[in-house]
């Protein structure tokens, strides 16, 4: 390898970090912002909230399962899920879950639209609105599914 050879792939002092380069024309480098990549595969904070939601998703399903499957052993009732519901705790449990599903399969739907098509940042910024609008129309619809148990 020649010296310039080394010199070219070795890391500039100019490069700002995380910064991309990817060779263009005669050995000029060219800068691929690190955002507009993260942006458009899905963003960072998507991503961690989709991990976030999973842990919650698997602690609130535990412990759903359990209080249901396990300590509440008999009838499955109306009248059994409101004794349980009427702890705060569960409550807080199933609204938790709620949020955390909503949130965990839409940006799922999202990122696998993504993969293939909305390439656009405003057909993207379109697609997030309108899942966010759907989002929020279930988790009402969730909420008025526990609001006679919330409001005891």
């Amino acid at each position: 390898m020649t010296e310039q050879t080394i010199g070219a792939s070795a890391p500039r002092a100019d490069s700002p970090a995380g910064a991309l380069r990817t060779p263009s024309g005669a050995g000029a480098w060219q800068r691929a912002s690190k955002q507009a990549i993260d942006a458009a595969r899905g963003g960072v904070w998507p991503w961690l909230f989709q991990r976030i939601t999973a842990v919650i998703l698997i602690w609130g399903l535990g412990s759903h399962l359990i209080a249901t499957h396990i300590y509440a052993l008999g009838e499955l009732s109306y009248g059994n899920i409101g004794h349980r519901l009427a702890a705060a705790y569960f409550v807080a449990v199933d609204i938790s879950l709620l949020a955390a599903a909503l949130y965990h399969a839409l940006n799922g739907v999202r990122m696998v639209v993504l993969d293939y098509w909305f390439k656009s940042a405003a057909s993207r910024r379109s697609l997030a609105i309108g899942l966010w609008v759907l989002g929020g129309a279930f988790f009402v619809y969730g909420m008025w599914a526990l609001w006679p148990w919330i409001t005891k």
